[in-house]
């Protein structure tokens, strides 16, 4: 694969870090931009002050969600699970393979219900009856591992970085002028008085008062969501939860908490879920506009062989619908579909969906056989050979498949670099836009409300 085509394929998938990391990076940038303009229309010192906070904070929770998270999960597995667990290490099936087991396997009623009569290798197989024996006990470490992973980020990110921030901007602020600053902030407050003054529904439902406590309240989260901790991306949106709970908590005032509430909840929105929902729109108006399907993952489309493989089906309509066809969707159905096509193939698969499915990742083989460590998300499945299926009937109506192919890889990496930018416009011009509107009804001031903190507080002595 070409390095053109490793690009287009790694943005593609919108749960991709890849994805991620590129839209943050642009957030970042963005955001820092107009934080700086926002803040200067009083002061550059004041849009400086702000900048810089921005700036801290994104690249602190980059780096954390980033490199954080799974550097503590690594140094937990190494000196706490397979210590305890005894695991030995399995290259086949990944570094800490055993310890990183996911634990909806343990559920004995799923059709992938992790075993130890389907395991031939005995090292492996005497492991994992370890597991098996006290299937609570792994469920118990495997909470733990979630915990800290999770937790120490939020405690870092969200309750003691804003703090440290604070401290240096507080210092900052008093070696700087101070009587120019708060004469600028004070010329600006006197200009824009009338805003809270004539909007009332402003003024009466929020109050000018600061805000002396925030408090949030959460249930158990490992009782529903213990399948979120599992994927890097879910866990991060765990993550994030927890650092703008604790942002908000831990802000200057209210208005600042509301801010930060705005720009969080949009951040998470977008920057997780955002990209699907864009690439379902634009794959709709492709479709619509063009008549040609491209549903299909950007990985799959980029792949010659793959493409290749689909122009043939589309030349036999009997071939195609018995290569196509499961006859069971269930999960029950796909893992059986599974097993046994790899053991009619000599542990390779001769299904086309299972073999794009295993390109994919959504399904892991070792040694010919299915991971029985790895979870299979089989609705992926499902979905995937419905879009291979209208990829195939697709080009079977065109008279020129081959240039209907080329059309395709066109309009998929059009509808990357699209929904890039729309997810970043977004996050880096939208959701600020909307800061400071929000900022524009509940201040008198274009200043940041956590510095402006610093000049509404009377004991602050200028």
């Amino acid at each position: 694969m070409s390095a053109v085509n490793a690009i287009f394929s790694a943005l593609g998938n919108n749960s991709s870090l890849w994805s991620i990391a590129t839209k943050d990076g642009i957030e970042t940038v963005g955001r820092t931009a107009m934080a700086y303009k926002e803040g200067s229309k009083t002061s550059k010192k004041f849009g400086k002050l702000e900048a810089r906070e921005k700036l801290i904070e994104a690249n602190a929770t980059s780096l954390v969600w980033l490199g954080g998270i799974p550097l503590l999960k690594v140094l937990f597995d190494k000196f706490y699970t397979n210590k305890k667990y005894g695991f030995a290490q399995f290259k086949e099936y990944g570094n800490d393979a055993l310890a990183k087991t996911d634990v909806r396997l343990l559920n004995s009623e799923s059709p992938q219900a992790l075993t130890a009569a389907n395991i031939k290798n005995e090292a492996l197989k005497g492991h994992v009856e370890k597991i098996l024996k006290d299937k609570n006990a792994f469920k118990m470490n495997f909470a733990k591992r979630a915990m800290i992973s999770t937790l120490i980020p939020i405690a870092l990110v969200g309750y003691i970085l804003p703090k440290t921030v604070y401290a240096f901007t507080h210092r900052m602020i008093a070696k700087e002028k101070k009587e120019a600053l708060k004469k600028a902030y004070s010329n600006q407050q006197a200009q824009k008085e009338n805003i809270i003054n004539s909007t009332p529904a402003f003024a009466t439902f929020m109050g000018k008062a600061n805000r002396t406590n925030l408090s949030f309240h959460g249930g158990t989260l490992f009782e529903r969501i213990s399948k979120y901790f599992t994927h890097p991306n879910t866990n991060m949106v765990m993550v994030d939860g927890g650092i703008w709970a604790g942002r908000a908590g831990s802000s200057r005032n209210w208005k600042e908490a509301g801010e930060r509430t705005i720009y969080e909840a949009g951040y998470i929105g977008i920057l997780y879920w955002g990209g699907n929902v864009v690439a379902k729109g634009l794959n709709w108006v492709t479709k619509k506009l063009t008549g040609i399907p491209t549903a299909l993952d950007a990985k799959l489309l980029q792949d010659k062989k793959f493409t290749d493989s689909m122009l043939e089906l589309s030349k036999d309509k009997n071939a195609a619908n018995t290569a196509l066809n499961i006859a069971d969707m269930s999960e029950k159905g796909i893992i059986s579909l599974i097993d046994n096509d790899l053991a009619r193939n000599g542990g390779k698969f001769s299904n086309v969906t299972l073999k794009a499915a295993e390109k994919l990742g959504f399904i892991h083989i070792v040694n010919g056989e299915r991971n029985p460590l790895r979870y299979i998300e089989t609705k992926e499945v499902a979905g995937l050979n419905k879009q291979i299926k209208e990829f195939v009937g697709a080009l079977a109506e065109n008279k020129n498949a081959e240039k209907l192919i080329s059309k395709v890889k066109f309009l998929k990496r059009s509808s990357v670099v699209a929904n890039i930018a729309i997810c970043s416009a977004a996050l880096a011009i939208g959701l600020p836009k909307l800061q400071y509107f929000f900022r524009s009804k509940v201040s008198d001031n274009t200043v940041a409300p956590g510095l402006a903190q610093y000049y509404d507080n009377n004991s602050q002595k200028a």
